[in-house]
């Protein structure tokens, strides 16, 4: 699973707190095991047997966790954005629908989050995050990629990647499966989260995502 894609797009409230001119608007960060998305905010949704969740705070080893499960990261410029004095902890956490797990059928929703000093270094992040995720495959270029439009939660970001298996076929290669994503990600305070809702293409939507993310986020900052 690419560490990129469970850590796409962005809320930004740190803009928000911005238009507001009230620092009282950023809530006051959760444990670590309050920080993902859970049945409440996906209802149906059942923990992965297999991907199991990974928190850390330990730089070197989020750095390697980054870089391998990245689309197509740069080792330099990451460490550039993701700074180690700057760096205080992340974690990833993945989700199933269904009765049964079925790598590579299921539909999945993945939630992460990386917590960082300041609020201008978790947006920064949050920008390579994004970039990242829409690069080409280095391998493929079966999955395209677009932008949409999330009026709610303010200052959000959402990303779709599709890879159809008449793509994949044109374009691909052989241990390609098709695959339909919708990523949204925001920030409060110095922590970038994500939301990544992701299945076989027709199984996910832009506005199960949102209604994903709008809860989670609702969540996280006590709304």
């Amino acid at each position: 699973m690419r560490f990129a894609v469970l850590f796409m797009a962005a809320l930004a409230m740190v803009t928000l707190a911005a238009c507001t001119g009230s620092d009282e608007e950023v809530a006051a960060p959760l444990p670590l095991a309050e920080r993902f998305v859970t049945a409440k905010e996906a209802p149906g949704s059942k923990p992965d047997p297999d991907e199991l969740r990974q928190t850390t705070a330990d730089f070197d080893e989020f750095i390697a966790t980054l870089s391998e499960r990245g689309v197509d990261p740069d080792d330099e410029e990451m460490t550039d954005v993701f700074q180690e004095a700057s760096f205080k902890s992340a974690g990833v956490d993945t989700r199933f629908y269904g009765e049964t797990h079925t790598p590579g059928q299921s539909t999945h929703v993945v939630s992460s989050f990386i917590e960082l000093a300041s609020e201008d270094e978790a947006t920064s992040a949050l920008d390579w995050l994004e970039t990242d995720v829409q690069k080409p495959c280095p391998r493929s270029c079966a999955v395209r990629h677009s932008t949409f439009d999330v009026d709610d939660p303010p200052g959000a970001r959402g990303v779709h990647s599709i890879a159809t298996a008449e793509d994949i076929e044109r374009l691909g290669t052989s241990d390609q499966m098709p695959f339909e994503s919708y990523w949204v990600g925001f920030t409060n305070g110095a922590i970038a989260y994500t939301v990544d809702l992701f299945g076989r293409p027709g199984s996910v939507s832009e506005e199960q995502a949102l209604e994903i993310a709008n809860a989670y986020y609702d969540r996280l900052t006590g709304s």
